[in-house]
């Protein structure tokens, strides 16, 4: 079912202090309980990093 999300474009939202994420859906590691977007944007800006990974 993760595979399922692979590719999709989300937004995902971090709370007032960390902000808002968006990008394209590159991973999804269950055992680890992460997931990478490709491309990602912070409140709107694009990030100086290809990925960010969240957990």
């Amino acid at each position: 079912m993760a595979a399922d999300w692979l590719g999709s474009v989300v937004s995902i939202d971090c709370g007032l202090e960390l902000g808002v994420y968006q990008g394209e859906v590159s991973s999804v590691d269950h055992a680890s309980q992460t997931i990478s977007l490709r491309q990602p944007y912070h409140n709107g800006v694009k990030c100086p990093v290809s990925e960010v990974t969240f957990r």
